[in-house]
């Protein structure tokens, strides 16, 4: 079996896990729920107007600050994103540990 093919049957593995499937499951709860979505939407649209902005040399303005704090205080208050946000973690944490045991291999080997 080449590396390509042993990549995608873990690719497969990993899509078939709890863990990705619960974050999906959190995903498109957040995504047919009008609040949640306009909460994460208008997160989004702040946070990139603040990353253009620091790209042209400008610093965030307290007021950007507090709209960005404001919306992430309303998002941890959504049940739907917080679910989703904890489901992705765990699903990031399994990514972490695959790459961790996939690194750690090719250390052994050196």
């Amino acid at each position: 079996m080449s590396i390509v093919e042993k990549a995608e049957e873990l690719g497969a593995e990993i899509v078939e896990s709890d863990e990705y499937s619960e974050m999906k499951e959190a995903e498109e709860a957040v995504e047919t729920d009008e609040d949640a979505k306009a909460l994460i939407d208008e997160f989004q649209a702040k946070q990139q107007q603040l990353q253009m902005a620091q790209m042209n040399g400008q610093q965030p303005t307290q007021q950007q600050q507090q709209e960005i704090q404001s919306i992430q205080a309303k998002m941890q208050d959504n049940d739907k994103i917080k679910a989703f946000m904890q489901k992705q973690q765990e699903f990031n944490n399994i990514m972490q540990n695959v790459n961790q045991v996939i690194t750690e291999s090719l250390q052994d080997q050196n």
